[in-house]
Formats: structure tokens, sequence, C-alpha cells
């Protein structure tokens, strides 16, 4: 795989979960990254983090679904440090419950940031990484493959992620550019989310018992930067779930209807709607959740085709 030694890197929503995880990642491996979000305090846990590695950290808070807040952004990454060669889009957020029980102000809200935010951030960063023939290594979802019964306003955001930077992807080959577009899509993570996501109703989701450890999807953002292909799915069981559903939407039905239940069956206090419109992220990457390694991470992306999908 190509070395990231000195590459300079602009990764949104970076003050929580895989953002923070990320930068991290990505700065042990030899980069300078600049940092984004609503949260100064979680940006500054990640600058921090980036530094202890003895890699310079930019700290430029913003609001994804503000075009000239990221613009302005990647034009300082620009003047001090001279181009920028990895963006990472990473910043999303959801609200929880069955579609009629959320609002249409908060449901809209999530697609802004989840779906809008990432076309805002791609539309800011894409000249400058013409500029250095860089790479957009995006934080997809396995939601974005499958649906998600309860979660419809992220998931619906992320399926259309997905259909955006794929078209990116082929427009870029086609003209010619040495612009790479990779995503990376994870299934349950140990993040703040389950914890911390607003909920429509009066309590909150059940949480899942365990789930990835945010470094184990940086590292997976990290390797698609050293060898970009157009997508990975991480984690066994998000691949068989996606197997199952593109096979067997019958069985995928069931499956579905079965999480259903389930998220439905939490009982804990339900975290107010505000966190949509106000800085959230505390520079925590983990969550409440069994925190996992992945044993089958490393061999995949040491094994995978090294070609550039360009």
């Amino acid at each position: 795989m190509a070395s990231l030694e000195g590459k300079r890197v602009h990764i949104t929503g970076a003050s929580s979960g895989v953002g923070l995880a990320a930068a991290e990642a990505f700065a042990k491996h030899g980069c300078d990254v600049a940092v984004s979000a609503r949260s100064v305090d979680g940006l500054e846990q990640a600058a921090a983090a980036v530094r202890r590695y003895g890699r310079r950290a930019l700290v430029l808070p913003l609001d994804v679904t503000d075009q000239g807040a990221l613009d302005a952004a990647v034009a300082t990454i620009e003047e001090q440090w001279g181009g920028l060669d990895i963006l990472v889009p990473n910043a999303a957020m959801t609200i929880w419950g069955p579609f009629v029980d959320v609002p249409k102000e908060e449901f809209d809200r999530v697609v802004e940031i989840s779906f809008l935010g990432v076309v805002n951030t791609v539309r800011a960063g894409l000249p400058a990484l013409e500029r250095t023939g860089g790479s957009v290594v995006a934080t997809g979802s396995l939601m974005s493959k499958l649906p998600l019964p309860t979660w419809s306003s992220y998931s619906s955001s992320k399926w259309a992620e997905r259909g955006f930077l794929h078209a990116l992807r082929i427009e870029l080959q086609g003209a010619g550019s040495a612009v790479t577009v990779s995503m990376v899509h994870p299934g349950s993570i140990d993040t703040p989310v389950y914890r911390d996501t607003p909920s429509a109703l009066d309590r909150g989701p059940r949480q899942p018992p365990e789930g990835y450890h945010p470094a184990v999807i940086a590292e997976a953002l990290v390797g698609m930067a050293k060898s970009p292909r157009a997508e990975m799915t991480v984690g066994a069981e998000a691949k068989a779930l996606e197997a199952l559903w593109t096979n067997s939407q019958q069985l995928g039905d069931l499956v579905m209807r079965a999480i259903y239940f389930y998220f439905m069956s939490g009982r804990r206090p339900g975290t107010n709607a505000s966190a949509l419109w106000e800085a959230a992220g505390k520079g925590v990457a983990s969550g409440d959740l069994i925190g996992r390694p992945s044993l089958t991470l490393p061999l995949r992306l040491a094994t995978l085709p090294l070609r550039l999908l360009r």
C-alpha cells in the first residue's frame, strides 16, 4: 500500500465517534489532520490526539450545512499547509423512532446533515483535491445498502450518499480526473450514537450489546486512502445481512422486522432533538457498547487488489 506520510487530511464530524478515531489513525500513519465539527471542545480532543503523534492539526469548527464555512475551511487548509490530499466526509446525525412519529423538521434536518452535508463537503474540497490528485474517503453505512426500520431518516440519507458518491466517481473517471472516491460501510459500531441519538418518542432505542471499536472503522478509512477502491463493507455480521437482503428479500424483511421489534423494546429515557441543531460531540470515540476488534480487516486490506478506481 502507498505511504500516507505527509498527506494533508480534512475530516468532518471529528469531535466524537469514528471521526475522532479517524483523526488519530491518520496521524498515526503520518498525516497532518484538519478536524471539523460543531463542538470546539470535542475538536480540541481530536487535535490533541493528532499532535501526540507529532503531526500538525487544525481545528476548524463548522456546521456541514454551511457551504460558506466549508469553503473557508478548505481555503485555510490550502493557505496554511499548501494543499489538501484526503477528504473524509464523516459528519452525520440521526433521530430514532418510527417515521410517523418523527416531526418533519427533524427528519429534514437529519437529511440536511447526513446527506447534503456530504455533498457540501465534497463540493468544497473537490477543487483542492483536483490540484493534488487526492482522494475522497467517505464514511458510509451498512444502512446505505439495506433499510433499517426506526432509523429511516438516517438510512435514506446514507442511500442518497452512496448514490451521489458512486455517480461522482464515474463522472470523475469519465473526465480523466486523478481524484478517487471511496466509501467504507460499517455495521454496528461502539460509538455514542445509540446512547445520545435524539428520539422522537419518550424513550430511546434498545442498544445492541456490542459493535466494532471505532478504531477498526478508522483503520478501514486509512486503508482505503492508501489503496482506493469503490467501497468496502466492514464486519462479518454486516456482510451477512447485506448478502441476505440482496439474495432473499423475503428473509431480509423477516430479519428487519425482528430488528424493528428489538429497537422498539428500549425503555431508557429519550434524548431531546436539540442535538440536531447544537454542538453534540464530547471528544469521546466509544459509547456504552462492548467494542471489539476485527480479525479479518487487516488481511482484507492487505490482500485486496491494489488498483486505483479512477
